[in-house]
């Protein structure tokens, strides 16, 4: 089965990590294997593929990493939690996904990531609304 793959746009692979643990520790994804550091060409392209504008700022560490979660889920929950990052959601089946997978092994391995403790998500986080009346 095929894994959503987020990039991960910053300053600095600190802030990188940083984003990764909240997307584990307060997004209730799981990282699926290492996260990569990609080439800022890439990144760039995939921005672009993706967002459909070119980027605007300029940043010094892309990472992408696989999840567990559906793209429209994984694009609520990031929502949700703001993290320190700008992060791009690349839905598995886009030229984009196949691409970046293609490539997978020849991506350097991100140095430092441990998968933190989770934190229990509130059991009604995706159906909040289904007690309203």
């Amino acid at each position: 089965m095929l894994n959503t793959i987020v990039l991960i746009r910053t300053d600095n692979f600190d802030k990188a990590l940083t984003a990764l643990a909240d997307l584990v520790r307060y997004g209730g994804m799981k990282i699926r294997g290492t996260p990569r550091i990609i080439p800022p060409a890439l990144s760039d392209w995939a921005f672009e593929q993706i967002v459909r504008e070119k980027p605007r700022k300029k940043v010094k560490a892309h990472v992408v990493a696989q999840i567990d979660l559906p793209a429209s889920k994984a694009i609520g929950r990031i929502r949700e939690i703001h993290p320190p990052a700008h992060i791009i959601v690349i839905p598995v089946g886009t030229h984009v996904h196949k691409e970046i997978l293609r490539m997978w092994g020849s991506f350097k391995e991100l140095k430092g990531f441990h998968p933190p403790k989770e934190v229990k998500r509130s059991k009604n986080i995706d159906g909040e609304f289904e007690n309203l009346e």
